[in-house]
């Protein structure tokens, strides 16, 4: 993390993801060595800065707006609201370079095909910072077309033309609207080659300042659709066998009587797909029960035991994607070295909202409404599916129930087209809990093994993480790329050491291959590894018998980064006024990390009932760079930490005989309203641009709960969730 180290070759981001296609790794490889590319990749999907991203769409500003005669403007975009608010944030931005009243813009989430189309999805907490110069540029463009324009229709020049909510006027008083302009215009747009000049953040209306939420009003009234809200005339209804135990594989099928039962429209029985469509759910869910399918059950057992002895760190084993110094020397010969372990368990999603899609297959095109946060990526696997082009499919995108990375695969969009071809007619396919929680993906499993010694003054003088985890992000590229690169670049998310160590310092990922399906989950390894570093760390300061914030405060570079952090950690401190005594049976505990160009810095006041730990309060400040939406970054700040909190104290998802052994929320139960903590959020820092959002506030919560449970109890509890003995 540290800019300090010498850095002979360097890959960009952009290169990055293209050469992760495959052939483009290898040849990199072969290029500077296996080493140096994988600390080169390491260095270029950093976590403390802006996450990579492809940008917002580069097209005509004639695409990302339509303006009707009517003088309302309508913005089109391919980010998806999933209560995130991010339909706002863009509105803002669109609004700031338009100047134009806010009442008059509109969002619009864009059908694939309609030139905006975004191959990132919505993730990452990239949406805002990938789409913030892109729109602004776009924004600022189109007045000038529209003055170029007005121009031509008043008979004046252009550079006496001034622009005010949405209206052109002329020095002589005349104006038109830009409603007005659009109508008039014949011909083709010409996109201007220099770039428009843009507002100074001085001038700023929008941005800085909360707006209400777009998406809200239609929440209320009920006309925002969600996936599960869509019917289609003439629509069937598709279920599909899937297996119960994990791994399990078709090996045989009996339909018997399936097809003919009543409602019943088509049985689709395939090596690897048994599907039923019926004019009712209920129908179709009968008939696939008539059916006697055989499962193939793994030859080795899946048990919990055996994932959890998979997912343990090895000496000597795994890839180093940070190396700073002397510190294996220091490791070795150092006698004050502390040794510490942690562990994080599976998890699900528990969106509010289970998958959904409708798929309607015809002749010469393909319809499709599907709950995801990848339209364009859909759009591609369900072509794949069904065999046709992907420019003849067209997504539909709808407002998600929540989405935390589960939306981000192509499988359930790709059965109900499979099943809609087959039966020539619109079918919908809905999951339920239990199919959630059996067939869907959870977050890895993780260990962690933290080494470090601190001198006599209080400097880290070696510091090392060795961290083993189940595949995150290599779930969506080839094989071959998880191959060359050995250590998966979402599972480390916060995986690096950004305090300073004299001596050295370095982080170790392990990658290991499970037998069950593991993928994106919030903040994708950003929980997990937090709770082991920010744990860690309060062990160090604990071994100098210093103040955790001081510790913090002392090892932290004095660089840019390490500034900002410093500033999140002061903050919070004073928002939670440290150092002050709390009521007796209560305590305090500090943690910070940092992703997607934000930091976080966090503080949990926690008490002991018997052996239930109680989070009463938790204290958060957060530097996001230039805030959109101040409303929205407290609100992503309270999510995040409502759901972290969640995760810390309860969330655990198990393997019991080769199944899972929840398939509700009777036996994986979330925080109730009685468990959640209050929350008190700062925002700090500033800049020219923004940071992302939806996930780095999930990176401090376990640490600083911990720790506060540590200076309460003395107990220094290294898995999650916490148990006191």
């Amino acid at each position: 993390m540290s800019n300090n180290s010498p850095k002979r070759w360097q890959i960009t981001r952009r290169g990055l993801l293209i050469g992760l296609g495959g052939a483009g790794v290898l040849a990199l490889g072969w290029a500077v060595g296996l080493p140096k590319l994988r600390l080169a990749i390491s260095d270029a999907v950093e976590g403390t800065e802006k996450p990579f991203s492809r940008g917002a769409p580069k097209v005509s500003p004639t695409v990302w707006f339509t303006i009707n005669p009517d003088n309302k403007i309508i913005l089109n975009v391919q980010k998806i609201e999933m209560g995130q608010g991010i339909l706002t944030a863009l509105a803002q931005i669109a609004a700031e370079e338009l100047d134009i009243a806010w009442e008059r813009i509109n969002v619009r989430m864009a059908d694939t095909g309609s030139g905006v189309d975004d191959a990132n999805g919505t993730g990452n907490s990239e949406s805002v910072v990938s789409h913030y110069l892109p729109l602004r540029q776009a924004a600022a463009t189109l007045v000038v077309m529209l003055k170029t324009a007005a121009a031509s229709q008043l008979g004046v020049a252009a550079g006496s033309l001034t622009s005010q909510d949405a209206t052109i006027t002329s020095n002589d008083g005349r104006s038109l609207t830009f409603g007005a302009v659009v109508a008039a215009h014949t011909g083709e747009w010409v996109v201007p080659e220099d770039a428009p000049t843009l507002k100074p953040n001085s001038a700023f209306r929008y941005i800085g300042k909360s707006q209400p939420r777009v998406d809200l009003p239609g929440k209320v009234t009920g006309e925002v659709k969600y996936g599960h809200d869509m019917r289609l005339p003439n629509m069937l209804w598709g279920v599909v066998a899937r297996p119960v135990k994990f791994g399990a594989t078709i090996a045989s099928v009996d339909q018997k009587d399936a097809a003919t039962m009543p409602g019943v429209h088509t049985v689709v029985v395939e090596k690897d797909f048994v599907a039923v469509a019926a004019e009712t759910k209920s129908q179709a869910q009968t008939a696939l029960n008539t059916m006697d399918i055989v499962w193939t059950e793994p030859a080795t057992p899946i048990t919990q035991q055996a994932i959890e002895n998979a997912v343990t760190v090895i000496p000597n084993q795994g890839v180093i994607i940070q190396h700073e110094g002397e510190p294996e020397t220091l490791l070795a010969d150092n006698s004050r070295i502390i040794t510490l372990a942690y562990r994080t368990p599976m998890a699900v999603h528990a969106h509010l909202e289970p998958q959904a899609a409708i798929v309607d297959v015809q002749p010469d095109k393909v319809d499709a409404w599907v709950s995801t946060q990848v339209p364009a990526g859909m759009a591609s696997g369900i072509a794949d599916a069904i065999g046709r082009k992907a420019d003849e499919v067209t997504v539909h995108p709808v407002f998600l129930g929540g989405g935390f990375g589960r939306r981000l695969d192509a499988s359930l969009g790709a059965e109900a087209a499979r099943l809609s071809a087959a039966a020539k007619r619109p079918v919908m396919i809905q999951w339920n809990r239990a199919e959630e929680f059996r067939n869907g993906f959870v977050r890895p499993p993780t260990h962690h093994v933290m080494q470090g010694s601190v001198d006599d003054d209080g400097h880290i003088s070696v510091l090392s993480h060795h961290q083993a985890s189940g595949d995150v992000l290599l779930t969506i590229f080839p094989p071959i790329v998880g191959d060359i690169l050995g250590w998966d670049i979402g599972a480390v998310r916060g995986a690096k050491l950004y305090y300073t160590a004299k001596g050295g310092k370095q982080t170790i990922a392990q990658r290991v291959k499970l037998p069950i399906a593991t993928s994106f989950w919030r903040g994708l390894g950003l929980l997990a590894d937090g709770f082991a570093i920010e744990g860690f760390i309060d062990e160090l300061a604990k071994s100098v018998s210093m103040d955790p914030l001081a510790f913090r405060l002392k090892n932290l570079p004095d660089t840019p980064f390490g500034n900002r952090m410093k500033g999140v950690l002061q903050a919070v401190a004073d928002l939670a006024k440290w150092g002050t005594p709390l009521p007796a049976g209560r305590a305090y505990g500090i943690a910070c990390s940092a992703d997607a160009g934000t930091c976080v810095a966090q503080i949990a006041e926690v008490s002991v009932t018997g052996t239930t730990i109680n989070v009463h309060h938790v204290y958060a400040a957060v530097d996001a760079g230039l805030v959109i939406n101040p409303d929205g970054v407290k609100a992503q700040t309270e999510g995040g930490i409502m759901m972290g909190v969640s995760s810390t104290l309860i969330e655990e998802f198990v393997v019991v005989d080769g199944e899972a052994g929840a398939i509700n929320f009777d036996k994986y139960p979330l925080l109730r309203n009685s468990q959640a903590p209050d929350i008190s959020v700062v925002i700090v820092g500033g800049g020219d641009e923004p940071g992302g959002m939806g996930e780095p506030p999930i990176g401090p919560v376990a640490g600083a709960i911990a720790n506060a449970v540590f200076a309460l109890t003395g107990q220094r509890l290294t898995s999650l969730p916490l148990r006191l003995a």
